[in-house]
């Protein structure tokens, strides 16, 4: 890789080596649905639905970075937000999508 970016297309390269391992990795880690993964629940986390219950956060758009098989981007299309959400695995976002079809 250059050590010095001096165009558009040296910028894009630089990223997509800093993004491909991580890449693989998180499409490793969730290609497996059934091993136990200690900090991933089957349910939103504990301060976004506070959040809600406190009336702190209310229906909007959201973009949800990072948002791995889709717990928390599930939870806000639930209480009325229009949700996008991203993750650089294509394994998680497979896995979010089909959980949020079975919650339809």
């Amino acid at each position: 890789m250059k050590e010095t970016i001096s165009s558009y297309e040296d910028l894009l390269n630089m990223l997509d080596s800093l993004l491909r391992e991580p890449t693989r990795f998180w499409d490793d880690f969730y290609s497996n649905r059934e091993k136990e993964i200690p900090f991933f629940t089957n349910k939103p986390d504990e301060n976004l639905v506070s959040y809600f219950e406190k009336k702190l956060l209310n229906s909007g758009k959201v973009l949800e970075l990072g948002c791995g098989p889709g717990r928390n981007a599930i939870y806000f299309a639930e209480n009325g937000c229009l949700v996008d959400a991203v993750d650089l695995s294509k394994e998680s976002i497979h896995w979010a999508t089909e959980r949020a079809k079975k919650k339809m």
